[in-house]
């Protein structure tokens, strides 16, 4: 407004009025942080709360009318002093020694089944025991140091690379296991005739079952 000669007049200046706090609330910041009580109390920086707030759609005209703030990291430093720290309990994880009875008796069973073998073919290699033995022996340690090298591959190549770890090591423990028991039990015996067979597995009970030459 411009004043003309001769008028008495003056001109009125309105400055803007500083936003005042609604009445709706006494401090509105305490129910926001009433109602992000979860995410301050586990927050480890006000950063945190900024990014959960600002996610909310928190605008600047709110943080200024509403909450009377500067801006949005002024709120969130303010919750983070105001809500105390309370991290949330995981919860009790699962027992790794708690297992089924019956589970471990079915993987025992499993596990044996070599084992049964090699008493099963006792009574065809009269007096090569021994190898037998040497070559369980060498292929229960090379079975365990294949798998650990394959768990190394499995998290350092892939599924891939463990694969290929298994494929090539498999055939060379197979190896081992029958150098083994060669050099322990000497040359390979003669295949027994199909008559040889029937009088093993026809022996009296008397007879023993590690030694096919004994007589009752």
């Amino acid at each position: 407004m411009v004043n003309r000669p001769g008028d008495d007049r003056t001109v009125l200046l309105r400055l803007p009025t500083p936003p005042q706090r609604p009445t709706w609330a006494d401090d509105p910041l305490d129910e926001l942080a009433e109602r992000l009580a979860d995410v301050c109390g586990a927050a480890v920086h006000p950063d945190e709360i900024a990014a959960v707030l600002e996610s909310d759609g928190l605008t600047h005209q709110q943080i200024t009318t509403r909450y009377s703030r500067r801006d949005l990291f002024a709120i969130a430093e303010e919750l983070y002093t105001r809500v105390p720290r309370r991290f949330p309990d995981p919860g009790p994880g699962p027992d790794p020694w708690r297992t089924s009875p019956w589970q471990c008796l079915l993987r025992g069973m499993l596990f044996g089944l070599p084992g049964l073998a090699y008493l099963l073919g006792a009574g065809l290699l009269p007096g090569r025991v021994t190898g037998l033995a040497a070559s369980a022996l060498v292929a229960w340690a090379w079975n365990q140091a294949l798998a650990h090298r394959a768990y190394v591959r499995l998290a350092a190549g892939g599924r891939r690379a463990a694969a290929r770890c298994l494929l090539l090591g498999a055939p060379a423990g197979v190896t081992a296991a029958a150098a083994a028991a060669l050099a322990v039990s000497g040359r390979v015996p003669p295949r027994p005739s199909r008559r040889e067979r029937r009088s093993i597995w026809r022996r009296p009970r008397c007879c023993s079952f590690w030694d096919a030459s004994s007589t009752c």
